[in-house]
């Protein structure tokens, strides 16, 4: 074993994690493929490079690719109205295809239900009856709220082709990319190599929740892989045999809302920098017993790939200690002594911390105020709970090579500890004007 080996292996352990599957690829060439674990508990079978596991959220950069794939068809544009495609409520009416690629369409999340809303709508058109007697959070445009947009996608995809979208991944994206390994989740179809997922609850190992076929088939979840095959996908995106040049610098750029503000979301893919590094990355977790991430860091033009049968593995966590071994200073950023003090600047971010500590920011406000990497004012105010200031821990000057992002150069980060019930670490990013460019997390 060499020393990622046992990080991983020690990981695995601490988290209950089962069977792991992991590669990372450099200029377009794996340089690291391994596989850990166990795919499934009863059966005592391990994981193997044609190990399948569900990818669960990250099959929404499937499907974005799908619909560019029919946008360079010229079957559709991105600009399309959802209602040009599938009966929608008044309110819905100016809702693009666009904003449902990047969340900025004003729709809920409805996997933040609990799995006996799936039970009860448990077809297609029962869970678009569902989500469309939900109000919209905003309208269309005019914030950011991770959703499941896709699925609606799906339906799309279905309307245009006559095929159900799972039959034109397989003959426009796993079939021409050798993804052999590579499906769309249907609980009658036998599947070489399927893993099992798995929960760690009441200090036990369990099976994941089981939900309906079509919940667990949609296009924001459904996709079941490979590491081999996640491979595949990776390089398919680095040239233009794919995706022409167009639909691969669309996929890559981040979203904007009506008024000019960019969102940290492109078409499948978050984008934002973290750690001083700019990063395009997604990540997929379900109920039914998986976690996965995909991480790309385009400056050094390494791509990571994670899988996992285990949901609340913490894999993120994992993934960005695993970059540490790839990624030179790619660490949580320590203290510096005589880092320069602004009161001012100081002053400026604790006030709007004190109101997304309040929950003062509607959803329809956040985004249009603050680029704040993905999170919604709910969450916020949960993560600064009892919120009293911040200490500056560092701050990063670079003016010789500013990170050029959302239409801005990013000239210095500020990290501070938010202090509050559980404090944290977070970096303020900013151009050589001042201007607030972004907030992240940086734990």
């Amino acid at each position: 074993m060499d020393q990622i080996d046992s990080f991983i292996i020690d990981k695995m352990k601490e988290r209950h994690i089962p069977g792991f599957g992991f590669a990372v690829i450099k200029d377009n060439q794996v340089i690291r493929k391994s596989v850990y674990g166990i795919s499934n508990i009863e059966q005592g079978t391990v994981v193997n490079e044609h190990t399948v596991f569900e990818i669960a959220s990250m099959t929404k950069q499937f499907t974005c690719a799908a619909i560019l794939l029919l946008q360079q068809d010229r079957k559709l544009f991105l600009a399309d109205k959802l209602s040009k495609y599938i009966a929608v409520p008044s309110d819905w009416k100016n809702i693009t295809l666009y904003q449902l690629m990047n969340h900025t369409a004003g729709l809920k999340d409805d996997w933040d239900e609990p799995t006996s809303y799936f039970l009860e709508n448990h077809t297609d058109s029962k869970m678009l009856l569902a989500q469309q007697k939900q109000k919209l959070l905003f309208e269309p445009g005019e914030g950011h709220n991770y959703s499941s947009g896709p699925f609606f996608l799906g339906l799309v995809i279905e309307k245009i082709t006559g095929k159900h979208y799972s039959n034109f991944l397989q003959q426009r994206i796993f079939l021409p990319l050798g993804m052999t390994c590579t499906s769309v989740f249907n609980d009658s179809t036998v599947v070489a190599h399927r893993a099992s997922g798995y929960w760690w609850k009441n200090d036990k190992i369990q099976n994941g929740v089981d939900i309906p076929q079509a919940a667990e088939s949609r296009a924001d979840v459904g996709i079941i892989s490979c590491i081999e095959d996640m491979i595949k996908w990776s390089m398919a995106l680095k040239d233009t045999n794919f995706l022409n040049q167009e639909s691969l610098q669309k996929m890559f750029s981040p979203g904007m809302l009506n008024n000019g503000k960019y969102v940290p979301y492109g078409l499948g893919w978050y984008i934002y920098p973290f750690r001083s590094k700019v990063i395009y990355e997604h990540g997929g977790a379900f109920r039914t017993g998986f976690t996965s991430q995909i991480v790309f860091f385009p400056e050094e033009n390494i791509e990571m790939i994670f899988l996992c049968n285990l949901w609340r593995s913490g894999l993120g966590s994992i993934a960005y200690d695993l970059a540490n071994y790839y990624i030179p200073n790619f660490k949580v950023v320590t203290k510096r002594t005589g880092t320069q003090y602004d009161p001012k600047l100081t002053n400026r971010f604790e006030q709007i911390f004190q109101q997304l500590a309040k929950g003062s920011i509607s959803r329809n406000e956040l985004y249009k105020q603050i680029n704040i990497s993905g999170f919604d004012p709910d969450e916020l105010a949960e993560m600064l709970k009892g919120f009293k200031s911040l200490q500056l821990v560092n701050v990063k000057n670079l003016k010789s090579k500013p990170i050029k992002l959302y239409g801005k150069e990013i000239s210095e980060i500020y990290f501070y500890q938010a202090l509050a019930d559980k404090p944290t670490i977070w970096s303020f990013h900013l151009t050589r004007a001042k201007e607030l460019v972004l907030i992240n997390i940086e734990e």
